[in-house]
């Protein structure tokens, strides 16, 4: 397993719109699992409104974790949308 900490720094946050583009990202590695934790509550990415359910706002500290066989791949790829479209 891998995972990083990310501190929310778009205004925004987490609407339907990021939320989308990172399930959509999560579903290209299907034999890995990718989760996102806030506090004590976990989601899943590639459910958006389980995501949004989080209610991150900036600010936010979560953790991402990568879960599979293509998890060193799906890490990278969420590392880079994380740092350039959160």
């Amino acid at each position: 397993m891998k995972q990083f900490t990310y501190l929310i720094q778009n205004e925004l946050a987490m609407h339907f719109g990021p939320a989308g583009r990172l399930a959509t990202v999560v579903r290209q590695y299907p034999d890995t699992t990718a989760t996102i934790r806030m506090g004590e509550r976990v989601a899943d990415l590639s459910r958006p409104m389980k995501v949004m359910g989080l209610g991150m706002r900036k600010g936010d500290r979560v953790t991402v974790s990568v879960d599979g066989p293509s998890e060193v791949e799906l890490f990278d790829v969420l590392c880079d949308h994380f740092s350039t479209a959160m």
